[in-house]
């Protein structure tokens, strides 16, 4: 049975206690475990270039899962990249969430407690409807403002001396959730990375490459350009923009308020279909359909406005204390009351406009 966990979880304490068991030397994995190592390179190829990650590319391949998460964890932190290392765990999240609704209750307490050291009871309990999990406010609120949506404001729960009443399906979602965290956050320093030799060199050139060539597929020089990120977009706009370019994914609000946002300040659809195509959820033909809907170009026709300063603080997304200005922290641009970022914008709009002016 551990060896199906660790199999399954190979991002797990568990997992980890195993691979400190094999006293493995990363320097001379390319030569000790070649079909392990050539299986990591092309799931990770297969990641960069389909956004994929297979359960098993060579299906005659014996090797310990552990082991070629392990050596795709050596590449991803040799290349240091924000962007993959982001993909990635996401990636490992929908596989995690994919298998937990198959796996028993003992499992998904044992993940909670022992990887995430989480405390987590196992309850069945009904309030306003069934719940099968009790699980502490604490350890809920290390996953849940990320998630965003209203449904998981602590305000929103059932709660009692301090643990979140869960249902199995909420329990899954977050605990995938924090596994994209828990990778993300188990980042590596190029200090304790050895010196690796020649045989790593073609295959970590080829990811280079290929990684190279997605971004700079993904990303538009109209929305990216830091002359206009820096000087007209507001700090909560420039806050979501920047997830976006790095490939982090982003909360259904942040993905709605972004579009709205791009909408209202006259950005085509093709430019912000770009900017969501560095997403690790990217569907092109599911996106271009959200973006033309909020455009009014189909369903009833209706368009939308950016979303507001009083909701964006609710979703936690008004990132005020980073504005050079000083408008979103005083509230007010030109003594009148800031509402909606769109005034931030043509505020700043107007002093470009005018210093040009004055130059010219």
């Amino acid at each position: 049975m551990q060896n199906i966990f660790i199999h399954n979880f190979p991002f797990s304490k568990e997992a980890a206690e195993h691979l400190q068991n094999l006293d493995i030397d990363i320097r001379k994995l390319p030569l000790e475990y070649p079909t392990s190592f050539k299986e990591a390179f092309n799931r990770l190829i297969e990641l960069i270039k389909k956004n994929l990650l297979s359960e098993q590319i060579d299906t005659s391949l014996t090797s310990s899962e552990v082991l070629i998460y392990a050596i795709l964890r050596v590449f991803i932190e040799v290349l240091d990249d924000d962007f993959l290392r982001n993909r990635f765990a996401e990636a490992f999240s929908k596989r995690t969430e994919k298998i937990l609704f198959s796996e028993s209750s003992k499992t998904l307490k044992k993940l909670a407690s022992k990887t995430f050291n989480w405390n987590i009871i196992e309850e069945s309990h009904i309030a306003a409807r069934t719940y099968d999990w009790k699980l502490s406010y604490y350890n809920f609120l290390e996953v849940a403002p990320k998630l965003m949506a209203n449904d998981w404001k602590l305000i929103n729960q059932i709660m009692d001396k301090g643990w979140v009443s869960l249902t199995k399906e909420k329990l899954i979602r977050i605990l995938a959730e924090k596994t994209k965290i828990y990778i993300i956050s188990r980042k590596i320093s190029r200090e304790e990375i050895p010196k690796l030799p020649e045989d790593y060199d073609s295959y970590l050139n080829e990811l280079k490459l290929n990684l190279s060539a997605l971004k700079k597929d993904f990303i538009s020089q109209k929305v990216y350009s830091d002359e206009v990120m820096k000087q007209a977009h507001p700090p909560c706009i420039n806050f979501v923009l920047n997830k976006a370019k790095k490939g982090e994914n982003l909360a259904h609000t942040e993905r709605l308020f972004l579009t709205f946002f791009l909408l209202n300040i006259g950005t085509s659809l093709s430019d912000i279909l770009d900017v969501f195509k560095a997403s690790p959820d990217f569907k092109e033909d599911l996106t271009r359909y959200q973006i033309e809907f909020a455009a009014g170009k189909r369903g009833s026709g209706t368009t939308y406005t950016s979303f507001g300063c009083p909701k964006l603080i609710s979703y936690g997304l008004c990132k005020r204390e980073l504005d050079p200005m000083d408008w979103c922290m005083n509230g007010k641009v030109f003594k009148k009351l800031l509402k909606n970022p769109l005034q931030y914008y043509r505020g700043k709009i107007f002093l470009l406009n005018r210093d040009q002016n004055k130059k010219n």
